[in-house]
């Protein structure tokens, strides 16, 4: 069979997919990636053929979200927030609604392209990263099975809908202008979302789930032989999100984990940096006595650590949960932030909103301070709790053929 895959993002959304791919691979499958002409390379990296549909991806990070407003507006949310929309005030609602906004964005610049890949591949399945938009419309329009995949949110975000199923007033209406552009219907849904968030950490959702084990994957790398050792000290991880830059340039606001590293190397701990290629090449030095690795090897890395300070993304997150590590999470956003305070939930980890550390000339001593309360507290039980759940999920193997087979009971032919 034909299995097309799309997204947008060439980390983020891509890498949590990259396992799936490989298991339709693998069974025999035909697999075709298509993605804007930015992230093609890292489709082929991971051993997979791309096909570019679209001008070059925008960052992962929307402009909007700096300066002195946008932090006010991203403190006060609520710890389970995707299940409380009504009492966001109209501020968040439009932050929420910009989003989408966005998503549409990059999704009207794809949809041609994927309409002429789609029309001459004839694809059996379609597998959309639920953010990517331009799928579900291509789905629609030629009638072709469609399977969401989340990248380890603990909600089904329907941030289109009003952010809840069902919808609040129905889809926004830029998204269904969307839609509507290019003749579909703006209630086409995929028949289920394929969801690698362990059940613990998940908020409830009507839509229908399809578990699949998180198996990590961060682009290629190489690996130190030295970490393959269990190190004399207790180990922490210190990493960003892929598109975030810790900030360590001459003139630089002080990063607030990058100074946290050197403050817990300091206190003794072995302190481990994971950082992407361009991270590592905007610290013109490292903290003192603190050292650094290619964030590609992290699910070797962290299964020697004692816990990890991180942002979190989706991809770190599942990947310190399948390694059993307690988390710290340091939240920039509101979806990292439901992240930190699912696993602050569950006992595995602990949470600081970002906004409430910003212009806080304290705010590294708080990182350090709730690091080592992490490591001394109990969240160590928790944590192989939750990596146990991860590992009793279904592999992507499984998962490939439960989705064909309800691909084709959604749409016999």
């Amino acid at each position: 069979m034909r299995i097309l895959f799309t997204t947008w993002s060439p980390s983020a959304h891509l890498f949590p997919m990259v396992p799936l791919a490989w298991a339709f691979r693998a069974a025999g499958h035909d697999v075709l990636v298509a993605v804007p002409s930015e992230c093609a390379p890292a489709v082929g990296a991971a051993g997979l053929t791309a096909v570019a549909v679209g001008a070059t991806a925008p960052p992962a990070t929307p402009p909007a979200m700096g300066g002195a407003g946008a932090r006010a507006l991203l403190r006060g949310w609520p710890a389970d927030w995707p299940l409380r929309l009504g009492e966001l005030d109209e501020k968040r609602r439009r932050f929420m609604a910009s989003l989408v906004e966005r998503q549409v964005g990059i999704a009207d610049d794809m949809v041609p392209g994927l309409l002429d890949v789609a029309r001459a591949w004839r694809p059996d399945l379609i597998v959309a990263d639920a953010s990517t938009y331009a799928g579900t419309v291509v789905s629609q329009v030629l009638g072709v099975p469609l399977a969401a995949h989340l990248w380890g949110c603990a909600a089904v975000l329907r941030l289109e809908l009003g952010g809840a199923s069902p919808p609040m007033g129905g889809p926004l209406p830029c998204y269904r202008d969307l839609f509507e552009r290019h003749g579909a219907d703006p209630a086409h849904t995929p028949f289920g979302w394929i969801d690698p968030c362990p059940p613990m950490l998940q908020l409830p959702t009507p839509e229908l789930r399809m578990p699949v084990r998180h198996v990590p994957y961060s682009g290629p790398g190489e690996l130190p032989t030295g970490l393959l050792r269990a190190p004399a000290r207790p180990r922490v991880c210190v990493t960003w999100e892929a598109g975030a830059r810790p900030a360590g340039g001459p003139g630089a606001d002080p990063d607030p984990l990058l100074a946290a590293a050197g403050l817990l190397a300091a206190e003794g701990l072995d302190v481990m940096l994971a950082l992407g290629p361009a991270q590592r090449a905007a610290l013109t030095r490292l903290p003192d006595e603190v050292g650094a690795t290619d964030a590609s090897v992290a699910h070797l890395l962290l299964p020697t650590c004692a816990a990890v300070v991180h942002q979190g993304s989706g991809g770190t997150a599942m990947t310190a949960a399948a390694a059993g590590v307690p988390q710290l999470v340091v939240s920039p956003r509101p979806e990292q932030l439901l992240t930190g305070e699912r696993l602050r939930a569950v006992g595995a980890g602990l949470h600081l909103p970002g906004a409430d550390l910003a212009q806080d000339s304290e705010a590294a001593v708080r990182v350090r301070d709730t690091a080592l309360e992490l490591l001394a507290g109990p969240a160590r039980e928790a944590a192989a709790a939750l990596r146990d759940e991860v590992r009793s999920l279904p592999a992507p193997s499984r998962t490939a053929a439960s989705l064909l087979e309800l691909a084709a009971r959604a749409h016999p032919r």
